[in-house]
């Protein structure tokens, strides 16, 4: 169904987390960006008339779309950290550059530790976590439980290292256990969730070729496999112990086989924490199943597909399927990217991908 668009800025209290006021200023064009293979994962740009100063308000973006039939929606499309206006300024003519803007993730992400904070063995990760996050004035959605438990101490905030920031240190807890690294929604809100690979899930979204098409048909399609893995080494360790699990692709019909590249690739993750409560054996099965996790997902083959699309309720991580026969594409793909425009009709830039790997891993 047919629609027109418009575009809405509305000033947050970060203190509240309630819209305030709108911004009465005229929009030129902009966009939203979303990475999850970025810590922060969104980032936009506003073309605004005028100069604008926020102090610590957020800036939340709605897309409002009056349909032909008459009905109406409003739609949060995120919500944002505004850098200072900037200005070209070169004798009688100004230049007026876009506005800069962050995911909320950008606060946990400047947040350094000032000391070093341990967590104790046996202690959840996920209440460290929570606690971060809200002690930062940052909202939580609700998620699963979580059922680990460190199997032993682990320690943030010492020297000049990796996990200095607050995110950084969050988004190792959360691969440690198995959830994905921390995203927000249009809200805000930080959302924490388990980790399920994509042919675990179903597709929540479909485009199909046809009558009303909500996707272009120019698509560029490709595989990258030249690095793909064949073997993988998972390593669980900490002080006297180390737990090692293997996953190989020996296949004879798997074309990225060892059989069939005449090589071994492979690939090893070191994770420094054994969950608590497990015998050697339940460890070694986890190892085990992490590795066959590994290799059958993230060092898998890459099909990407780029396409652009009007608006859809998806966002990075979601799993959708796409049928285009004409163009030889069908199946389900995970969507790593997104730019959104926010020109009418609400155009969106999509790379999208799926892991192919017909094995048997062992």
């Amino acid at each position: 169904m047919s629609f027109d668009t418009t575009y809405r800025i509305m000033r947050v209290d970060r203190t509240t987390g309630l819209e305030t006021d709108m911004v009465h200023t005229a929009l030129a064009g902009g966009s939203i960006t979303r990475n999850q293979d970025t810590a922060i994962t969104e980032q936009a740009t506003l073309d605004i008339e005028g100069t604008a100063l926020f102090g610590s308000d957020l800036l939340r973006i709605w897309a409002d779309l009056d349909y032909a039939d008459g009905t109406t929606e409003s739609i949060p499309l995120g919500t944002f950290l505004p850098d200072g206006p900037k200005r070209q300024v070169t004798g009688g003519e100004t230049t007026r550059t876009p506005l800069t803007l962050y995911g909320r993730l950008r606060e946990l992400d400047d947040d350094q530790f000032t000391q070093p904070v341990a967590l104790a063995a046996g202690a959840n990760p996920m209440a460290w976590i929570e606690s971060t996050c809200t002690a930062a004035g940052l909202e939580i959605a609700p998620h699963d439980a979580c059922t680990y438990r460190m199997g032993a101490a682990w320690t943030f905030g010492l020297g000049d290292q990796k996990d200095k920031s607050k995110l950084d240190a969050i988004n190792a807890l959360l691969d440690l256990i198995g959830w994905q690294s921390a995203r927000t929604d249009p809200y805000g809100r930080i959302l924490l969730q388990p980790y399920t690979p994509p042919n675990e899930r179903s597709p929540i979204w479909t485009f199909t070729e046809g009558a009303g098409a909500r996707f272009l048909r120019e698509i560029t399609d490709e595989r990258d496999w030249f690095n793909t893995a064949n073997q993988v080494k998972v390593i669980y360790s900490h002080q006297d112990k180390e737990i090692t699990g293997i996953a190989t692709d020996t296949d004879p019909n798997s074309e990225f086989s060892t059989i069939n590249r005449g090589r071994t690739i492979g690939k090893t993750y070191t994770y420094n924490d054994i969950p608590e409560g497990k015998t050697d054996t339940q460890l070694t099965a986890l190892a085990n199943a992490k590795a066959r996790e590994l290799l059958t997902t993230s060092q898998s083959v890459i099909h990407r597909i780029t396409m652009t699309h009007i608006y859809a309720p998806i966002t990075i991580g979601d799993l959708i399927h796409l049928d285009y026969p004409t163009g030889g594409i069908s199946g389900d793909f995970a969507i790593r990217t997104q730019k959104i425009r926010l020109d009418a009709g609400l155009p969106i830039e999509a790379e999208c991908r799926q892991f192919e790997r017909t094995t048997n891993v062992s």
